[in-house]
Formats: C-alpha cells, sequence, structure tokens
C-alpha cells in the first residue's frame, strides 16, 4: 500500500488518533509512552446489560467488523487501482457517531451513556463532526465527576473544538482538582505535540513555550494528582518539561551517560566524547518498524561519510541487551551502538517514540530533530559545511 492511501485509510478508521504527521511513521516507545487516544477499532465488553448498552455494543461491532474486513483486503492487495476503491469502502466514521450520541441521549443516567459518548467522541474528531463536538459538550457538562473522564480528556483535547471547551472548563470553580490538573496536562501535551506539525519556526516556539507554562504550572501546583494511568502528573509533567527547556533545537545537548558495545563487552561512553564532530543520535529499536527501514539508507549514509568528522549513535530502547547484540549480528550496522537499559537518556530525555532523532553539531549544540532519510543527510551535510567554514 502506497503511504498516501495508507494514511488515508488509516484516518478514516481513526487508528491514528492523537498521532501527528511525523508520529505516523513512528511507534510508541513501549514502558515510558505518555497516555494517548484510545483504539477506534476496540470492541470493549459491555458495561451495561440495558437496551442501551446492548445496541452500543452491536454498533461498535458491526463498524469494526466492517473495518477489519475492508482494512484486510487492503493488506492483502498489491493492486494500486484496488487499493483506491478499497479506501472508498472503509466505513465513514460520522453516522456511527451520531448513531452513539443517540444512544447516549436516550438516558444519560444509564451505564452506557458515558461509554457511548466516549466513542462517538474518539470517532468525531474532525472539526466538521457535529456528533463530536455533541459528544464531548454533553460529557463536559454531565460527566465531570465520572471516573473515566480523566483518561477521556487526554482524547478530546486533541481535536481544536474540544481543546476550546476544555479551556473552557478551566474556569469552572466547581471543576474537580484532579480533573482540572488533567485537563492542563492534556492541553501541554497537544501544544508540545503541535509544534512538530510543520510550523513555522516562531510558531513552533510558540507552542513550545505554551506547553513550557502549562507543565511548569502543573509541577507547582498539581504534582500530585495522579496520571491518567500511572504515576503522577508531576512526574510526567518534569521530564516533558526538561524536553522542551533543554531539548529543543539550540539548545547544547545535555551530558548523555551510557554503555556502548565494544567487541563483546560493554564499556561507559559519554555524548561529550564526540564533541568536534558532527552527531546523529538515533533512538530506537529492534522491534520498530520505522527504525528497521532506516537502517539501508543510514548503512549507505555511513559508508559516504566515513572519511568525514561524523558519527552515528544508535541508541537502543530494548528491554534486554541481548536482544540487541543478536539483531545486530544478523544486521550489518557499522557504527556505534549504545544500550540504554529503558533508563538513562530515554527517560531523562522523554523519548515518547521510536525513532528519535537528534542531529548535533560539532559544539555540542542541538540542531535538528526527528529528521530521516535523504533530509537526514541534507542537514548532517550542512553541518559539516558549516563545520569547515568555520575553521
Amino acid at each position: 500500500m502506497t503511504r498516501l492511501h495508507a494514511l488515508g485509510a488509516m484516518a478514516l478508521t481513526g487508528s491514528f488518533l492523537g498521532m501527528t504527521a511525523a508520529q505516523q511513521n513512528a511507534v510508541p516507545a513501549k514502558k515510558i509512552t505518555l497516555p494517548g487516544a484510545a483504539q477506534v477499532g476496540s470492541v470493549p465488553q459491555p458495561v451495561s446489560n440495558s437496551p442501551a448498552g446492548k445496541e452500543l455494543m452491536a454498533l461498535r461491532s458491526q463498524f469494526s467488523l466492517q473495518q477489519s474486513q475492508v482494512m484486510a483486503k487492503l493488506r492483502a492487495t498489491d493492486n494500486e487501482q484496488e487499493r483506491i476503491e478499497l479506501v472508498k469502502q472503509l466505513p465513514k466514521s460520522e453516522p456511527v457517531a451520531q448513531k452513539a450520541v443517540e444512544i447516549a441521549k436516550k438516558d444519560l443516567e444509564d451505564d452506557a451513556a458515558f461509554d457511548a459518548l466516549q466513542y462517538a467522541s474518539t470517532l468525531g474528531t474532525l472539526p466538521s463532526s457535529k456528533a463530536g463536538v455533541e459528544a464531548r459538550e454533553i460529557l463536559f457538562s454531565k460527566f465531570l465527576a465520572h471516573p473515566k473522564m480523566k483518561t477521556m480528556v487526554a482524547s478530546m483535547t486533541m481535536t481544536p473544538d474540544g481543546r476550546q471547551q476544555a479551556k473552557s472548563l478551566l474556569a469552572n470553580e466547581k471543576l474537580p482538582r484532579d480533573m482540572k490538573g488533567q485537563i492542563l496536562f492534556s492541553l501541554a501535551q497537544e501544544a508540545q505535540t503541535s509544534a512538530r506539525r510543520g510550523l513555522s519556526a516562531t510558531e513552533q516556539e510558540n507552542a513550545l513555550e505554551e506547553a513550557a507554562k502549562q507543565y511548569e504550572l502543573i509541577v507547582k501546583e498539581y504534582a500530585d494528582v495522579p496520571g491518567p494511568r500511572t504515576g503522577t502528573l508531576g512526574e510526567l509533567a518534569k521530564p516533558a518539561l526538561f524536553e522542551i527547556r533543554n531539548l529543543s533545537p539550540g539548545k547544547m545537548a545535555p551530558e548523555v551517560t551510557c554503555w556502548k558495545l565494544d567487541d563483546g563487552k560493554e564499556v561507559e561512553d559519554k555524548l561529550s566524547n564526540y564533541k568536534g564532530k558532527v552527531v546523529v543520535l538515533d533512538i530506537w529499536a529492534t522491534w520498530c518498524g520505522p527504525c528497521k527501514a532506516m537502517i539501508p539508507h543510514e548503512r549507505e549514509m555511513v559508508e559516504r561519510l566515513k572519511d568525514k568528522p561524523f558519527k552515528l549513535i544508535s541508541v537502543s530502547g530494548d528491554d534486554k541487551i541481548e536482544t540487541l547484540r543478536t539483531f545486530l549480528e544478523k544486521e550489518k550496522m557499522p557504527w556505534t551502538h549504545w544500550f540504554a537499559e529503558r533508563k538513562g537518556i530515554l527517560k531523562d530525555w522523554n523519548i515518547r517514540y521510536f525513532p528519535t532523532i537528534y542531529i548535533l553539531d560539532h559544539t555540542g549544540k542541538i540542531r535538528f530533530k526527528d529528521l530521516r532519510g535523504e533530509k537526514m543527510e541534507e542537514a548532517v551535510n550542512q553541518l559539516l559545511a558549516e563545520m569547515k567554514e568555520a575553521k
């Protein structure tokens, strides 16, 4: 399937909810991910045996089945025209979202009502979705005290109307403290993520500054509030704030100490050991498909730049060093490899997805982030030229 049609299919099915364009070819970093939106296609067990609960279950099951049937055909064909026609056959989410809202409105006291509205909100993420807007309005006005609202907020703030609704809630004096903290955290996450959506340099700076202020407020006033899934908001906000304040392009990269694989043994290595060279830090994992897809180009790039003051460092986020060793025995990757032990740089630098890529100039300053393929190599060559001119 071509990338265009794959993304078109994913957009229609909602399976990429909450992901930026840059992240659509990345995968979440296991065990250190921040909370995100639920998958639309999943069908949980009904929370209510009422007629509304059964009706919602049937609606979700039918929609999920229709999705999976078409997606199975998409994965099975290599015919371009057939792909185009199959994408057109994917079930539209708006009618389903509207039916879910109607189910909820029959009896908002029914246990199934919240789930129906949550489902409609998750399906209706586009600004044109009237059903999604209506679902969020009801959720914010009727279900603030519902125990599932904390996780719900994370997905709601991923839409423009959802963010406006969430911001207006912050002025509500009756809003529970933990809900207010969660809204602030979700808005901060969204602002930080939006900085990677092809914005201008000024827009990126403004988005990151907005996120930083919200994280700072969380650390100051809501640090003890439980997070949506694990930990506290303070524990989640601090590394995110560190990323903004210390890891944005133009900042000097903080020191990193890590284990380097060297002739069958591990030796301690530091990022500062490579000062004076252009450095690419490729933070990845052996199970990450998009990461592995980069290997052929990285191999060619390393060969082309073998006589230049350049260093590629791949930082493994695998659970066990044996996994990395076994992979490297089969896959030729003739450059420096670090093993992070799922801590250190992975947590200190707030790594949320693989691959995460930082490109540093010879002074140790971060100049680019998350460039791949030819764009990565172009950036490296630019920095090498700057280095040559500076001598």
